[in-house]
């Protein structure tokens, strides 16, 4: 590995997780780098405008990153396929709506489309979450066989997120049973309080899961809506489709 292309992707990883702009000798601290060679790197992040100067002089990530983000997200083929339906739906619910994919144990957002009566979420594009804690990420496991899901969980410590988070593998398989006859999973307020979800897997033409959409509000306002688990299966099975899933086999009712 060329040492001073790893050192511009550490840099960027670094910004990415900071909670607050880091200053050149934080990042230097951090990540071990001799002031001479950072002062160097960062002059030709900050020139390129991957990267930025905050009032203090503090770094943070650059607004070129979104426009490379955005390019890379709209590479996806399930990203494309899957925007208009849910931009349809949250059209039509009123409601936040995501899209995202299963990538190991976790859920990466792909888009988020937000109503004029959302609540405060933290879920947002290109943020990860625990594939256990989210009703997106139940909808994927609820298509996996039992040997898959072993195989997931086999070295994983369930974090109880909320108070209401599925904290061991015996209880998370009988959810998984449920969502997967009634075609849908749901999310209780199990990765944010106050946060009720309801989600559908994506299959693609080998009937794999390659991401789900849910629909996320306050718990009374989903639940009362009864239309919701409905056209959560129906637009995730038009996805499907258009990822070349056939209808045999496939229940949206």
């Amino acid at each position: 590995m060329v040492k001073s292309a790893k050192r511009v992707f550490e840099v960027l990883e670094l910004l990415k997780d900071a909670v607050v702009p880091l200053s050149e000798k934080e990042i230097g601290d951090k990540l071990n780098i001799p002031p001479s060679s950072l002062f160097n790197l960062l002059k030709t992040m900050l020139d390129s405008k991957y990267i930025r100067r905050d009032y203090q002089n503090k770094y943070l990530l650059g607004h070129k990153l979104i426009n490379l983000g955005n390019r890379a997200r709209e590479d996806l083929d399930l990203y494309n396929e899957s925007l208009t339906y849910v931009k349809h739906l949250n059209e039509k619910i009123n409601e936040t709506i995501f899209l995202a994919y299963p990538q190991n144990n976790e859920m990466i957002y792909l888009t988020k489309f937000d109503s004029d009566r959302s609540i405060r979420t933290a879920a947002q594009p290109g943020v990860n979450k625990p594939i256990y804690s989210t009703g997106l990420g139940k909808a994927c496991l609820s298509m996996y066989n039992v040997k898959t899901l072993e195989n997931i969980f086999e070295n994983i410590d369930f974090e109880k997120i909320t108070p209401k988070t599925v904290d061991n593998f015996t209880e998370l398989r009988k959810q998984l049973l449920i969502f997967k006859e009634q075609g849908y999973a749901l999310d209780d307020e199990e990765n944010e309080i106050g946060l009720y979800c309801v989600a559908a897997p994506i299959l693609n033409d080998e009937k794999q899961v390659v991401g789900a959409i849910s629909c996320a509000g306050p718990k009374e306002r989903i639940i009362k809506n009864k239309d919701i688990p409905i056209l959560i299966k129906k637009n995730a099975y038009f996805i499907s489709r258009a990822m070349g899933l056939t209808r045999n086999g496939v229940d949206i009712n």
